[in-house]
């Protein structure tokens, strides 16, 4: 696996098994479509005096022909992890239509 994590060392146990088990099934979904392509994954935690922390997750897809980026903002992680993933993925399928549509078949002249 080509997974790249940021300042996890932010988070607890709990937390950071949540981020790389997510990250993984996100990462499976991306290679589907991009080969050959590195994920990082930056994860900031901001802790106010209050009892709740705010997440803040930035999806970074390197592949040698392009970069992807997705971010998101949430009260919790699994929820920010979710929308970010999805961001993500949107982006990628952008890509991938994109190349389809370049690279697809040619029509058959008549």
């Amino acid at each position: 696996m080509s997974i790249i994590y940021n300042r996890l060392k932010d988070l607890n146990v709990v937390e950071t098994q949540e981020v790389k088990r997510l990250s993984e099934q996100t990462f499976e979904k991306v290679k589907r479509d991009l080969f050959d392509c590195k994920l990082i994954v930056d994860i900031h935690k901001f802790e106010k005096a209050g009892a709740r922390a705010k997440y803040s997750i930035h999806y970074r897809v390197e592949h040698p022909s392009t970069l992807l980026t997705a971010e998101e903002t949430d009260w919790d992680l699994a929820k920010a992890l979710h929308k970010a993933s999805d961001n993500l993925l949107e982006e990628v399928r952008k890509k991938a239509k994109k190349e389809t549509r370049k690279t697809g078949p040619k029509p058959f002249p008549v």
